[in-house]
């Protein structure tokens, strides 16, 4: 069982990872994505059954090749990722060209050998090779992502970087194994990890796992805050969403439970049409209304941030209570408070639907006016 989640759950991780992401992104999430599908592309190749099925079509070998050359293309994606961290278009053209050039040479090398035995001819110039083509961009990833793993103040991201990090190394460190096994096989010479199963199993298998959840978890942590801020607004944009249907572009088709996908514009569209619903509410915001809403915040001893979240939530909760009595609309009074960008206002207006969820019902259920 352990064997066949190593063979196989690699790919399926990679897999998973590659099906789950947005097609429509920046240039470093697209570089991210073409890691992902190498990897997935190479792993899926190599695995028992697709190569025993190009066994049984005449063509056993050809998998390795296909695999390998997926592999440089993680490595150049890889590159294409961290020049677009240090704010290039594109990463270093010479790279392509090296990733590109040596695989050619890999191909002729892969043709002239007879088999893929380590004592085969051409099998080691085949190995030096792929180290060649792979090393530079591999040193160059680690570099990079540790570097600004100590730069970002993002605790999700810096692991990630650091994983990938780590996953580069090994992968390095697994090429020279291969160069050093299949040299013992005609050169005499010892290397005692030629068959270690940590050099062999372990650290291969280990280097990809490392470098898909450096890839993953920053974005299924960002998934989460996403949903989570989703699901918090809720309270807030229902009660305007009744007060004032035509604040959203279509009405919700699904409870906010199940609301899965396309969470970045759905979180975004959300925010907007709360505000829009703020802005129409914005009549029935009046002296009287601040007023109370202050009071209750100093009477629950609320302060700073807090104070400021409690007041726009209750101020909310009273003026929707106003606009559904039918009182007549006065004076606004009150200026709708929030954050300075998408990110913070996102964040306070979550805030804000927290505590008008537990405000609601008690203004609901207070005498007509502003008083709770």
């Amino acid at each position: 069982m352990a064997e066949l989640l190593r063979q196989y759950g690699p790919a399926a991780l990679a897999w998973a990872l590659v099906l789950t992401r947005r097609r429509h992104e920046d240039g470093a999430r697209r570089s991210v994505r073409w890691v992902l599908l190498g990897f997935a592309v190479s792993l899926t190749v190599l695995t028992p059954a697709v190569y025993a099925a190009g066994a049984a079509v005449g063509v056993p070998d050809l998998a390795r090749l296909v695999g390998h050359a997926a592999m440089l293309v993680v490595v150049w994606a890889g590159v294409e990722f961290t020049a677009r961290m240090n704010g290039m278009s594109r990463g270093p053209r010479w790279h392509a060209r090296w990733v590109v050039g040596w695989f050619a040479v890999m191909c002729a090398m892969f043709a002239l050998a007879p088999d893929l035995r380590p004592q085969s001819p051409w099998i080691l110039e085949y190995c030096v090779v792929y180290l060649v083509a792979q090393g530079p961009g591999l040193v160059r990833i680690a570099r990079q992502c540790a570097r600004y793993a100590g730069l970002t103040a993002e605790p999700v991201l810096r692991l990630g970087l650091r994983l990938i990090a780590a996953g580069a190394l090994g992968s390095l460190l697994y090429l020279v194994h291969k160069v050093l096994r299949t040299a013992i096989s005609r050169f005499d010479i010892a290397y005692p990890l030629s068959h270690a199963v940590v050099t062999n199993k372990v650290l291969p298998t280990a280097s990809t796992v490392l470098v898909l959840l450096g890839a993953g978890i920053p974005a299924a942590a960002g998934w989460a805050r996403r949903y989570r801020l989703h699901r918090r607004l809720g309270p807030l944009w229902t009660a305007l969403y009744r007060a004032e249907p035509s604040i959203a572009l279509e009405p919700p088709a699904l409870p906010d439970l199940l609301v899965v996908r396309r969470l970045r514009p759905r979180l975004y569209r959300r925010v907007i049409e709360i505000r829009d619903g703020l802005l129409a509410l914005q009549p029935y915001r009046t002296r009287e209304v601040a007023e109370a809403a202050r009071e209750h915040a100093r009477l629950t001893g609320l302060t700073g941030e807090r104070s400021e979240v409690a007041v726009e939530a209750m101020t909310v909760a009273i003026a929707l209570r106003s606009r559904a009595a039918g009182d007549p609309p006065g004076t606004p009074e009150v200026p709708i408070s929030g954050g300075g960008n998408l990110d913070s206002d996102t964040a306070f207006l979550s805030e804000v639907s927290a505590a008008f969820r537990a405000y609601e019902g008690a203004v609901s259920r207070s005498a007509p006016g502003p008083r709770v």
